[in-house]
């Protein structure tokens, strides 16, 4: 039987509950839709483009010798990433656009000031990651246990725009989505 149109399946993410959280790698990711704990830290406002996810796959087509048609395809690999523009500019932020380490801290009170050390090459930059993506009373979670920076956008400064910290993160290894999404639970 053919599964009906059903209007509550559409989903329009991005409440103010919506989130990324990271942590460094191996830690625990959830199993259930609790609010991601510590050593996991979220990143903060994000621009209203949210969370893209670009699912990309090579396909080698094979075809017959008479007439060149496909008879056959196969996936040779796949890439999964996610694109994101951070709006805040912390530690946590400027660590995965810049891949500095921890900030040094001189002075105190009205006279402290922070200095962070850019690297002269940046490394892998790598965490486990949740993203929290929330519909009125629809929750989803994609977890990763590892994902890694790749691309990062032009970091403008001007009076006439924020100031947003774009990266592309390649997820590498296992990830799984946790719902209570109606569509996907058992009738009651």
């Amino acid at each position: 039987m053919a599964e009906t149109k059903n209007y509550d399946n559409i989903r329009v993410y991005g409440d103010l509950d919506s989130e990324v959280f990271l942590a460094p790698l191996g830690s625990t990711l959830p199993t259930d839709l609790t609010e991601p704990a510590a050593p996991f830290k979220a990143l903060g406002w994000l621009s209203e483009d949210g969370v893209s996810l670009a699912v990309s796959t090579d396909v080698e087509k094979f075809k017959g010798w008479q007439g060149g048609t496909t008879l056959r395809t196969k996936v040779t690999s796949t890439e999964k990433s996610i694109s994101i523009q951070a709006l805040e500019e912390t530690p946590g932020v400027t660590e995965l656009y810049h891949g500095h380490g921890a900030a040094v801290v001189s002075g105190t009170g009205s006279t402290a000031v922070a200095r962070v050390d850019l690297p002269e090459g940046i490394g892998t930059i790598a965490r486990a990651a949740v993203f929290k993506f929330v519909d009125g009373g629809v929750t989803k979670f994609l977890c990763c246990e590892k994902v890694e920076v790749t691309d990062r956008e032009e970091l403008s400064h001007t009076n006439s725009s924020m100031t947003m910290y774009g990266f592309t993160l390649e997820i590498i290894g296992d990830s799984y989505i946790l719902t209570n999404a109606p569509a996907y639970l058992p009738a009651a």
